[in-house]
């Protein structure tokens, strides 16, 4: 319903809203499928962690530092969110203001030293001695070693004087700086952009008389007190005529928060005082739902939602069969298909899954009800009333498989090892047909590493090691009784010429 709405109104941007932070990903994955929206288009918006759940999550600053770069480096976005309830509830920096702190230097350009850290400190970065992580800094004479927070990777920024001579791609492991770049832009780390206005905001709504002092003391004012510096949230970014989907049954949302400042504190000592999460309360919420276009998937709405304008009822039902046991699956399947519905399976490892086919007589072909495409779903469903089944690898395999899982190979059909059995064959890009041996382990200078043992025709063999197997694809004949002949190494380009023709 969400994909079909986001199509039919041409939705610039949208906000999918689902449960929890962990539904995220899935989420997200199921709609780059269905839409066929590309990486650039999709962000994954998770909550930021309250004090006490940071130390577990620590991955979670990336990931939000990354969604809100993408989100907010443009004065208009045409991103489609995938993100929480909590995370959408959460108060975060204007758009203009994370532009305008953020930090774009090139080889030529002049900057003050002193104005140079201070900026960084100001955005969240942190001084060290020696950089692992995103969000750190450290400098050494006129060299300045900085980690961006959306780059994978350190860079060095070697000055002459207050004039930034080079931009260089930083190998952490021997502090070497490698080949030289454009330029660097230094977004945000901290989600408060520390200023003297931002501050005021914080001392004048923080109401705790500790944290109060503590913010007037000049001490670093902590992520989680966003909400009493701001009062932007996800949905203003994304503009009135964005597309709200909420996605699942929710309880108000004034529970969770609830139960969250309701954990005792114990005997704990605080750098920072502890108060209490600022979010929107139920009734903003509401409103701000209510002024845009929106949706609400599942049986029950939650009471503090607005009422929709219309309900309709797709009598959508989740699969209730067998999982792991791909023939069992695909035998319930057939049974569909022969009472006249559509079939639709969706799965990473097709080639796994031809043999049942034939087999069953469900291979698609044109002018059938059956459709076979490869991608990543959660999970499969039903749509009775519209004779439209969905299946995917966590019904024929036991595990969903993952946007990763369909990413594109040479050619051929991508495979793992586990699609693998020795004797298989399989094609390798640059040598062409070979039978695969199976998986060995070998001591190369001093370190073990596990191989991939192929055979190629007379005597040539070649270990692979596993980290390269995107190189090789399944190999299937389209004719039987066909004599497969293995390739010799280098052979590859008649090969496959050999393969096109059978």
């Amino acid at each position: 319903m969400a994909v079909a709405l986001i199509k039919r109104i041409k939705a610039e941007s949208a906000v999918i809203v689902v449960p929890d932070d962990a539904r995220i990903s899935r989420r997200a994955d199921d709609l780059a499928y269905f839409l066929g929206v590309g990486a650039t288009r999709l962000v994954e918006l998770p909550s930021r962690p309250e004090p006490d759940e940071a130390l577990f999550q620590p991955k979670s600053r990336e990931r939000r530092a990354a969604a809100l770069e993408r989100l907010l480096r443009d004065k208009k976005t045409s991103a489609i969110v995938v993100t929480s309830l909590a995370a959408l509830r959460q108060f975060i920096a204007p758009a203009a203001e994370y532009r305008a702190r953020a930090l774009h230097l090139e080889p030529g350009a002049e900057i003050a030293w002193d104005d140079l850290l201070a900026r960084l400190v100001a955005i969240g970065y942190r001084r060290v001695e020696t950089i692992k992580g995103r969000g750190e800094f450290a400098v050494r004479g006129g060299t300045l070693d900085v980690w961006p927070a959306t780059e994978t990777g350190a860079r060095r920024l070697e000055f002459d004087g207050e004039r930034l001579e080079r931009v260089g791609v930083l190998e952490l492991a021997d502090g070497r700086a490698l080949e030289s770049t454009d330029d660097v832009r230094l977004w945000p780390w901290a989600e408060i952009l520390d200023d003297p206005t931002t501050r005021a905001a914080v001392v004048k709504r923080v109401k705790e008389k500790g944290a109060k002092e503590y913010a007037k003391s000049g001490g670093d004012l902590p992520d989680t007190w966003a909400g009493y510096a701001y009062e932007t949230t996800l949905l203003d970014l994304a503009g009135k005529g964005a597309l709200l989907v909420l996605d699942g049954e929710e309880p108000a949302p004034a529970a969770v928060l609830d139960e969250a400042a309701a954990k005792p504190a114990g005997e704990v000592v605080e750098v920072v005082p502890r108060i209490a999460p600022l979010a929107m309360t139920e009734e903003a919420l509401r409103k701000a739902v209510a002024a845009h276009p929106f949706i609400v998937l599942g049986e029950r709405a939650a009471k503090w939602l607005p009422k929709p304008k219309k309900s309709i009822d797709l009598a959508g039902q989740e699969l209730t069969i067998e999982t792991g046991r791909t023939g069992r699956v695909l035998e319930q399947a057939k049974t569909w298909v022969e009472r006249g519905d559509e079939l639709c399976i969706v799965t990473a490892k097709r080639s796994r899954i031809a043999g049942h086919l034939r087999a069953l007589g469900l291979e698609p072909k044109k002018g059938s009800n059956v459709y076979v495409d490869r991608g990543a779903l959660g999970r499969g469903f039903s749509l009775p009333k519209q004779g439209l089944h969905f299946i995917c690898d966590a019904e024929l395999f036991g595990e969903a498989a993952t946007a990763e899982d369909v990413l594109p190979s040479f050619e051929g059909e991508p495979i793992t090892l586990k699609e693998l059995a020795p004797g298989d064959y399989v094609l390798h890009a640059v040598h062409g047909l070979a039978r695969y041996g199976g998986v060995r382990e070998e001591t190369i200078l001093g370190e073990k590493r596990e191989l991939i043992e192929l055979s190629f025709a007379g005597n040539d063999r070649l270990l692979l090691p596993l980290s390269a197997i995107d190189v090789l694809s399944r190999y299937e004949s389209r004719a039987t009784g066909v004599v497969v002949a293995l390739a010799k190494m280098g052979d590859a380009v008649e090969q496959k010429r050999s393969a096109a023709r059978r």
